[in-house]
């Protein structure tokens, strides 16, 4: 079986980022519009940012001390632009209004939870939150309210009770819902599962720092290699998927140039 080492799959990230970066300045706008184009590229530079992070880390702790979990974290928000980005593309000028406008409705919630908070029974947190209310919301209360309900019919569902609520995210759908939708829902239940652990600090990230030697359980934070390679198979694997597609809509690049990126001698 034919398979890739940590290195070389840190390679290939090395060489996808470069195609990225190489060609970022060549972006004409799309004939979807400005928003369009606007929203893709901020995937695509959230994207070779991430990369870019993960390159670095490992150059600055090598590969014994690569911090594993943070690096986990990274291409989970991969998968996650990478997905938003596939489902935007099957409708992008409906949907990628919906994009932007959702950015009302999350005014709105922080708007409100500093208001619930001005009266918390923690001193610190009153003085904080009035603090905030008084600098930041209270002199654009009216525009946020406004903004607010030009858009809130849009995300207004009935929800299984019954009753009318606002949706929680942009799409009103699950990140598995738009996953199956773009058909990716395999990579969904095998790698963001996964990837999730280290987001939300479960066991699984607990026990990267648990090793047993002679003397028993012992904590450590240097990186199991098998960690190392997965984040940079994981990454490689988010951006390349995220490459073709904006190669496709943008033409910057072809398929072929991004598959050559893999062309690394694999290990027997």
């Amino acid at each position: 079986m034919l398979f890739l080492t940590a290195e070389q799959h840190r390679e290939v990230l090395r060489r996808l980022s470069n195609l990225g970066r190489s060609r970022v300045d060549k972006v004409h706008f799309h004939p979807s519009g400005v928003e369009y184009t606007s929203i893709m590229m901020s995937f695509l530079l959230q994207n070779l940012s991430a990369s870019e992070a993960l390159l670095r880390m490992s150059n600055s702790f090598g590969k014994e001390w690569f911090p594993a979990t943070v690096g986990y974290s990274i291409a989970r928000t991969m998968f996650e632009t990478d997905v938003t980005a596939h489902y935007i593309t099957h409708d992008p000028t409906e949907r990628v209004r919906q994009y932007i406008d959702f950015a009302a409705i999350l005014n709105k919630r922080k708007m409100d939870a500093c208001k619930q908070h001005r009266n918390s029974k923690d001193p610190q947190w009153h003085e904080a939150m009035d603090i905030l209310w008084q600098n930041h919301w209270a002199p654009r209360e009216q525009e946020v309210m406004a903004e607010f309900n030009a858009v809130v019919d849009r995300f207004t569902r009935v929800n299984r009770n019954g009753k009318t609520a606002v949706v929680q995210n942009w799409a009103g759908k699950t990140l598995r819902q738009m996953a199956e939708e773009v058909e990716h829902v395999e990579a969904y239940d095998i790698f963001y599962a996964e990837l999730s652990s280290f987001a939300h600090g479960d066991v699984h990230m607990a026990d990267r720092y648990l090793r047993i030697d002679s003397d028993g359980p012992v904590w450590t934070q240097k990186s199991k290699e098998a960690d190392v390679g997965n984040v940079f198979r994981h990454a490689a694997s988010f951006l390349t998927c995220y490459l073709e597609l904006f190669g496709v809509q943008f033409g910057t690049w072809s398929v072929a140039d991004v598959t050559e990126c893999w062309s690394v001698d694999p290990v027997q």
